[in-house]
């Protein structure tokens, strides 16, 4: 059995939950938690899904375990349902691996979080553990994980130390001293210059969403966060159904997994590693089929394999 509490979170898609909860499953995790919103009013079809959705999610349970569910009778929509339910979360568990419906992580995945959770535990500059990385795969020889400013939610880690300091407003933005401690730590005018325009649409225009909330957690308290050095994500949920992902973004295409690297971390993890996140940048900010390529090409260049990241 899988000693790590697992947070799974779905909603109204029975076909993508049947399939990525077959990965919780299959590990049989001790503690399991459940958060899952409630129908919208104006998608007629929403009730039965939902209904559908957790009857396969909890005919799926068929091992002992200690099993906490957050269901929602109401919508709170997609901001609101993963703040409330993952402060109460791990507030409860103290630290989790979380999974969402439309995420297929490699089996490796999970004993990767398992270990970063135990060996970060204490560490105040690991703000999350993150299994996805859009460049496939980046100097596995130097270790399994790379320090990084970027914080994907396509599976993921973190602890309640690090949550707590969670908002789902980002007043602290408006703080002249919040913007200055973020780019220093960004280290990146262009890379900064995106963050900023995500924060300042969230602020503006109230996007529905808690994720760029979790980043600027990360961002303002000066920590970062350990990716896998090989991709250990898919994700299948790119369609109309979806609240965000509603189609196939550019970087994602052709995107496979592989199992974790088993070569010991020479790579130190205590600050973002610069070469990395540059490369992941002109993967997931540009949009260009050509920067993307060669981004994916730069970072698997052999001699990066016995190179040390660049500071």
């Amino acid at each position: 059995m899988y000693a790590t509490p697992i947070i799974y979170v779905f909603f109204n898609r029975p076909d993508l939950t049947r399939l990525s909860f077959a990965r919780v499953r299959a590990l049989r995790p001790r503690r399991l938690h459940l958060i899952s919103d409630g129908p919208r009013p104006e998608h007629p079809g929403d009730a039965q899904n939902c209904s559908a959705t957790r009857a396969i999610v909890e005919g799926m349970i068929d091992w002992p375990c200690e099993v906490s569910r957050d269901f929602a009778s109401q919508n709170l929509g997609c901001g609101r349902r993963l703040s409330t339910g993952l402060t109460a979360a791990f507030a409860e568990l103290g630290e989790a691996v979380v999974l969402e419906d439309d995420i297929l992580p490699h089996p490796d995945f999970f004993s990767f979080c398992a270990r970063q959770l135990e060996t970060h535990r204490d560490n105040p500059l690991v703000h999350a553990i993150n299994g996805f990385n859009p460049l496939v795969r980046f100097q596995p020889a130097a270790g399994p994980a790379i320090p990084t400013i970027f914080n994907s939610i396509w599976g993921w880690a973190s602890w309640q130390r690090a949550w707590k300091d969670y908002r789902f407003d980002l007043a602290a933005w408006d703080q002249a001293e919040t913007r200055e401690r973020i780019r220093r730590h960004v280290g990146s005018a262009l890379i900064f210059q995106r963050f900023a325009a995500h924060f300042q649409e969230l602020v503006q225009r109230g996007v529905d969403t808690w994720d760029f909330q979790w980043t600027f957690t990360m961002l303002a308290h000066g920590r970062h966060a350990l990716v896998s050095s090989v991709n250990l994500i898919e994700n299948i949920g790119f369609d109309g159904r979806a609240t965000h992902t509603t189609s196939t973004e550019p970087y994602f295409r052709g995107l496979k997994t592989d199992a974790v690297s088993r070569h010991p971390q020479r790579r130190p993890l205590d600050r973002p590693d610069r070469l990395h996140d540059k490369l992941y940048a002109e993967v997931v900010m540009t949009g260009s089929r050509w920067k993307i390529t060669g981004a994916r090409l730069a970072a698997r260049l052999p001699f990066l394999d016995h190179l040390l990241p660049v500071a």
